[in-house]
């Protein structure tokens, strides 16, 4: 616990060295802001195992590492390349220990405005319309975010365009030489009858550990189309707090894709609040557990309006003593009738010490919904094994065909091909399921 407050009164040391840094000029909109937040997480502290949504996930012991904040980080191009999509096209906007790379990053489609977090808080409209969506007061986390954001990517999708190109925010923290800690805020503004892709990916340069606090607000206008796909894959001393709110308007169209592959500490947190009839929020989640990991996805689906659905899909494969955990929302609003709303979490054990915590919440103050949700957690089904071992095929085999196949449900909701393609066959790596030509005996 002192270890937990020794960060507490350094990061509330580090915003008082800042404002003195200001020469007394405190009072604009931004820091007002700031000064809210700062004494909003004074009051806060840092979540325990005591505090419900965070009964399942400790990280109490990430809050004695000492991380530092980071100064912007230079890497080559060489280094960077690593972790681009190469065989994806697309706009690429690059972040190292959450500062822009302008030398690396590359926009191509000019129907779009991209900017970047910290040149728009330069002007009093970019913070009206920051921690517009997420309210920021409730959550530690997203509270710390809004006082010590460092950049993030803006991005404004303008009314009726459809966005050929996805794109991609690439998120790299460098922790070669120390362990940084850093607040990346990304802003999306879809238009009315608009469409786009983003995917957020996330790698780790170096041995040490890193802690990401990545915010995301996103608004969804008249009709609009948006899927975002994120692919988390840091070292297993990375640390990370992802938290998305999404706010939708009348006929919008929101899906979500997070691949969990690399981190030994990872909270998502995704919150979409559906503000308009007949819309409609996707969340699928496909997680492979190894080692001391552990991975917890919270979703809420907040169903405000009439006429919308939802649906989530977490799927998890837990190895050697990883741990899951999986705590699904609704709520169903009293004047959201002819809501659909459907939850399930799928859990396949690979040892006897892995661990899957699953807490599906529903709250209906409706009459005229539907709404479900399962849960279900075991082994791999030995029939299922015993039939391709019978036809020749080796057990180690059988059992990564059998574990794709498996995940295969979340990854089919990418709707980008040559996406979809990249990550299907590192999966298979990971699982050991590589291609090889296999003759099944009938």
């Amino acid at each position: 616990m002192q270890e937990t407050l020794e960060l507490k009164q350094r990061l509330l040391a580090e915003f008082s060295y800042r404002e003195q840094l200001l020469n007394g000029n405190t009072e604009t909109p931004l820091e007002i802001l700031r000064q809210d937040a700062m004494r909003r997480f004074a009051e806060l502290g840092f979540p325990t195992v005591r505090h419900e949504e965070w009964k399942y996930a400790n990280i109490m012991p990430a809050l004695s590492i000492p991380f530092i904040s980071p100064k912007p980080s230079i890497l080559t191009a060489d280094e960077v390349k690593e972790f681009y999509l190469d065989e994806i096209k697309a706009n690429v906007i690059v972040f190292v220990n959450g500062y822009y790379a302008p030398e690396h990053s590359n926009i191509i489609s000019e129907e779009i405005k991209i900017s970047t977090t910290s040149q728009v808080l330069k002007n009093t409209e970019g913070v009206s319309q920051f921690s517009e969506i997420s309210g920021y007061k409730n959550e530690t986390f997203t509270v710390l975010n809004t006082d010590l954001v460092t950049d993030g990517a803006w991005v404004t999708i303008p009314d009726k365009v459809i966005l050929d190109l996805p794109i991609h925010i690439l998120m790299i923290t460098d922790a070669r030489e120390y362990a940084p800690i850093f607040h990346p805020r990304h802003t999306v503004h879809c238009g009315a009858n608009s469409q786009a892709h983003i995917i957020y990916s996330s790698y780790t340069i170096g041995e040490n550990s890193g802690f990401a606090n990545t915010v995301s607000e996103v608004s969804l206008g008249q009709n609009a189309v948006l899927r975002q796909y994120i692919i988390q894959n840091d070292n297993d001393s990375a640390y990370s707090v992802n938290s998305s709110y999404i706010n939708q308007e009348r006929d919008s169209n929101y899906s979500a894709v997070t691949i969990s592959l690399g981190g030994k500490f990872i909270r998502n947190n995704h919150t979409s609040r559906l503000a308009g009839e007949n819309s409609e929020a996707n969340f699928y989640g496909l997680v492979l557990g190894t080692g001391k990991q552990l991975i917890d996805n919270h979703t809420l689906a907040d169903h405000a309006t009439p006429h919308c659905q939802s649906n989530e899909l977490y799927k998890y494969i837990l190895d050697d003593r990883s741990t899951g955990v999986f705590n699904g929302k609704i709520i169903v609003r009293p004047d959201a009738q002819k809501t659909n709303a459907y939850q399930s979490n799928k859990t396949i054990l690979l040892s006897d010490t892995a661990t899957i915590n699953t807490k599906p919440q529903l709250e209906i103050f409706a009459d005229d919904v539907k709404c479900s949700h399962g849960a279900t957690s075991g082994q791999l089904d030995e029939e299922s094994l015993f039939y391709l071992r019978s036809r020749g095929i080796p057990a180690d085999k059988a059992r990564a065909l059998l574990l794709h196949a498996f995940a295969t449900d979340v990854l089919n909701h990418i709707t980008i091909g040559s996406l979809r393609d990249t990550l299907d066959k590192s999966i298979a790596i990971r699982l050991h399921d590589e291609d090889d030509d296999i003759v099944i005996v009938e």
